[in-house]
């Protein structure tokens, strides 16, 4: 039987062996491995592609704008 690192190690190598420098790209594989289903994340990406958002809850908002940023900065 295998061990978890083996499996680990065989689904690295059949799901392509990707490495990313991108820090926004780690935020959303870690968010959609350990929080939020992909479909989820897609379901929002269809919500907002090219629009201009006008935020109900101007704390969220400000929160969001200083993650993002944090993100940008890394």
């Amino acid at each position: 039987m295998k061990s978890s690192e083996e499996k680990t190690k065989a689904l690295r190598e059949r799901s392509g062996t990707i490495t990313d420098k991108n820090k926004s790209v780690e935020f959303l594989y870690v968010l959609m491995r350990d929080h939020v289903p992909a479909g989820t994340v897609e379901e929002v990406m269809c919500q907002t592609e090219g629009k201009e958002c006008v935020y109900t809850n101007g704390f969220l908002a400000q929160y969001a704008q200083d993650v993002a940023n944090r993100l940008n900065e890394i």
